[in-house]
């Protein structure tokens, strides 16, 4: 059985994992880590994009939240923290230089 045959393929019967040998169950959970990983990088990437580019507003959403929950089907909150994660907001940094700044003087 290779590390592909139960873990990347989407439609696997659930009653060959016991069936996998202990090296293959290694090296699946592997190779599963790192394609989440490649695909967490390009949904943060293309998030990035979006909010960039301003594309909820161009195609008639209120927002990125807004598009990310309808097009994706996910929740507010969940949209909210992914837009965070893939583009985090420069002036909360900044506000906190203003607090110190101000303090110091």
């Amino acid at each position: 059985m290779t590390i592909h045959s139960i873990a990347l393929a989407p439609d696997a019967p659930a009653a060959g994992w016991p069936d996998l040998a202990d090296v293959d169950l290694l090296r699946t959970l592997v190779e599963t880590e790192r394609r989440r990983r490649r695909l967490d990088a390009a949904m943060r990437a293309a998030v990035a994009e979006a909010e960039r580019r301003g594309l909820a507003a161009d195609i008639g959403y209120r927002d990125t939240v807004e598009l990310l929950t309808d097009l994706l089907r996910i929740s507010a909150h969940e949209a909210r923290r992914r837009i965070e994660y893939a583009a985090p907001q420069v002036r909360i940094r900044s506000r906190k230089v203003w607090r110190v700044l101000a303090a110091a003087s």
